[in-house]
């Protein structure tokens, strides 16, 4: 006869020093998100104030306290793309279809549709752009360029958080004036964080700062053209 204890499926129970995935770990996690001395609302809080040297501190000092770079600039263009559609709002973020001089020239559509679409992705690689410059501009200190992608994720995460609350504002009043104000705090924001964080006693640094976001910025779209008219050709 067949011994019906070999059919029997025994369920291992995680090690101690695990805790059981439960209701009491869900509800632990997500107060461990929203907590303002540790998580995503005290990262939101502390860029918000003091960027440059919230980064620094991340880098150098203590990284518990804050959410992984990467994690948050993904995080925050989960809640800026949630909104966007949320509201069926027409947003256009590097879109290079809409560019009427290179209409029937290029072939846009897809690689716009692309940027628009991954609004996390595309800053992602826009900061990488911007990192490439900031080597250069920044070349005196002693940065690698992991640590300016870091700083760049946080910067470029909390200014979408502020152009999605504005985007929503917009919506919620009908407004083209705030989202007018949101587009350029977004821009100021970055520039700012960027500044503050090689040194925020010195105006030279946010000036630098400036040129490396401008240039950054004209280098991913200079490529994205020439992508799409390569696309276009071959």
């Amino acid at each position: 006869m067949e011994n019906r204890e070999d059919n029997i499926e025994i369920k291992k129970e995680p090690p101690k020093s695990l805790q059981r995935i439960d209701a009491h770990f869900i509800s632990h996690e997500i107060q461990h998100l929203l907590h303002f001395e540790k998580g995503f609302l005290f990262t939101v809080k502390e860029l918000l104030l003091r960027p440059g040297k919230s980064i620094r501190e991340f880098l150098f000092e203590d990284r518990n306290k804050y959410v992984k770079p990467l994690i948050f600039l993904i995080f925050s263009s989960v809640i800026f793309t949630i909104i966007v559609h949320f509201f069926h709002l027409d947003f256009s973020f590097f879109n290079i279809d809409r560019i009427e001089p290179l209409k029937g020239k290029i072939r846009a559509k897809e690689i716009g549709d692309w940027t628009n679409s991954h609004f996390g992705y595309t800053n992602l690689i826009i900061g990488i752009f911007i990192g490439f410059w900031i080597k250069i501009f920044f070349k005196k200190l002693d940065y690698n360029i992991f640590e300016i992608i870091v700083l760049l994720c946080f910067a470029l995460g909390e200014a979408i958080l502020i152009l999605g609350i504005f985007v929503f504002s917009a919506s919620l009043f009908k407004s083209s004036v705030l989202a007018l104000i949101g587009i350029f705090l977004f821009y100021a924001y970055t520039i700012w964080a960027i500044g503050q964080f090689f040194g925020e006693k010195k105006p030279m640094n946010y000036l630098k700062s400036a040129m490396t976001y401008v240039l950054g910025n004209a280098s991913f779209l200079i490529t994205l053209i020439v992508i799409a008219y390569l696309w276009k050709v071959l």
